[in-house]
């Protein structure tokens, strides 16, 4: 996992026909999918990294982050297939 310089709690529960994955960081600004940033921002339009959350939007079914203490945890929800 490639993370930014701070140290990164990840938590997975399920709810019923739902998997939560919540990753809590010591980073306070809220989390920015690359598609809303320029190149100038990004540095790189073919860098290998910076696009976690397009892929969280693409494959889960909500998410989200909310500030906690001095970071922040960002989320997302999947549904369980039916067996």
């Amino acid at each position: 996992m490639i993370h930014g310089q701070s140290a990164v709690d990840i938590r997975m529960r399920t709810y019923g026909d739902r998997l939560r994955v919540e990753v809590r960081d010591n980073e306070p600004h809220p989390p920015i999918p690359a598609a809303i940033l320029d190149t100038a921002e990004t540095g790189d339009d073919e860098a290998e990294s910076g696009r976690g959350l397009l892929i969280v939007d693409a494959i889960a079914s909500d998410w989200g982050s909310s500030p906690v203490g001095r970071g922040k945890t960002t989320w997302f929800e999947m549904l369980i297939p039916a067996a």
